[in-house]
């Protein structure tokens, strides 16, 4: 590892109103990394908007008042645009020996250019979360930055001449606790095959209808040994919603992060419907704890699957295909799981260490230990 560092850590998602949202993946990471940076021995700045504070405590724990930590509060303007421009306000007169950007959205750019302009560090790392926009790409062009994207599909989105002396993006990210995400015993022959979506299921673009149209027209010696989870919802869907769905089917309320590797070591699949995704966590724990995913046929999720992980569909019917042949065939879905743990655990793990030495710190030398 390198000496102690000053680190200015950004994440959009700190600068904005947290009053009435939960924690979510992305969120989970941010905090890791924070934690790892400061028993790292780094000293961390982190800004964030005010109504963070109390949940910024909670989620941290005892770290929350390590001697390395600064929180920079900001007010509550709701718009990440003047909360990043009043963190590049207090910040004026700092310097730190890195920058590191959760990602960066419209709402970063003013604050970020003036900070950089002002120059606040000699090295800036952006963790590019989502393809970029236009305006996103011209700025970028006339800052000192390098780029980490999530998966080959949002470095895609990046010409190749962006990046500080021109490197090509690079492509890392994965989960921060793999070890919470280990496999479950067999389960005993002629239990039901429990099939699963996992998010918040009550933004539309998780699918959740159309899974549910797919089982409802599953044939009936495929329906009749399987169950359909839905995991989970911030606000539960309505009685009569539910009881439309028909038997087999059922709808958690909203769990907590930690409540996850534990739900899916009971299921024994896990079905992607989404109309995008960049990367999806979901698939990667599942996949971390050895069941097959089954998943709408997406760039950022293909380039996992392929490995023999999973199944990709592309219309309703091949939905229902898929999940008829993960709960006919054991053997097969098996040996689709062990693929799943084997890449992920190889190609989907996050390691801050790594991810310093690698990317931020790369032009030093490493210390040597005494």
């Amino acid at each position: 590892m390198h000496g102690p560092r000053s680190i200015l850590y950004i994440a959009p998602t700190f600068l904005a109103d947290r009053t009435r949202k939960q924690i979510r993946g992305v969120q989970v990471l941010d905090f890791q990394i924070i934690a790892d940076l400061l028993q790292l021995g780094h000293r961390v700045c982190v800004p964030i908007e005010r109504t963070w504070l109390a949940r910024f405590r909670e989620q941290l724990g005892p770290l929350a008042e390590h001697p390395g930590l600064e929180v920079v509060t900001l007010p509550h303007w709701r718009k990440p645009t003047w909360t990043t421009i009043a963190a590049a306000w207090k910040l004026r007169n700092r310097r730190f020996d890195a920058v590191i950007v959760g990602n960066v959205a419209r709402g970063l750019l003013a604050g970020l250019s003036w900070m950089i302009r002002r120059r606040i560090s000699p090295r800036l790392v952006i963790q590019a979360n989502a393809r970029p926009k236009g305006t996103f790409l011209r700025v970028l062009r006339h800052w000192p930055a390098r780029v980490v994207a999530v998966s080959r599909h949002v470095a895609e989105g990046f010409p190749p001449q962006v990046g500080i002396e021109r490197r090509a993006v690079d492509v890392y990210y994965g989960i921060c606790n793999p070890n919470d995400f280990f496999p479950a015993k067999p389960s005993s022959t002629g239990a039901p095959i429990r099939l699963c979506m996992l998010g918040k299921l009550d933004t539309p673009l998780k699918g959740v209808d159309r899974v549910i149209e797919a089982f409802k027209r599953l044939p009936p010696d495929v329906r009749n040994r399987c169950e359909l989870h839905l995991a989970s919802f911030p606000s539960p869907p309505a009685p009569e919603t539910i009881r439309s769905w028909g038997p087999g089917v059922v709808a958690h309320p909203w769990m907590p992060p930690q409540a996850v590797p534990e739900l899916l070591r009971s299921m024994d699949a896990l079905i992607i419907a989404s109309d995008s995704e960049t990367y999806s966590q979901a698939c990667v724990q599942a996949m971390l704890t050895g069941i097959p995913v089954i998943s709408r046929d997406l760039p950022a999720l293909r380039e996992k699957l392929e490995s023999g992980a999973g199944l990709l569909y592309r219309t309703g019917e091949e939905l229902g295909e898929a999940i008829s042949r993960v709960v006919l065939n054991p053997d097969e879905r098996n040996r689709m799981g062990e693929y799943a743990r084997s890449f992920a655990l190889a190609h989907c793990v996050w390691r801050t260490e790594e991810f310093l030495d690698r990317y931020v710190f790369a032009d030093e030398p490493r210390m040597t230990p005494a």
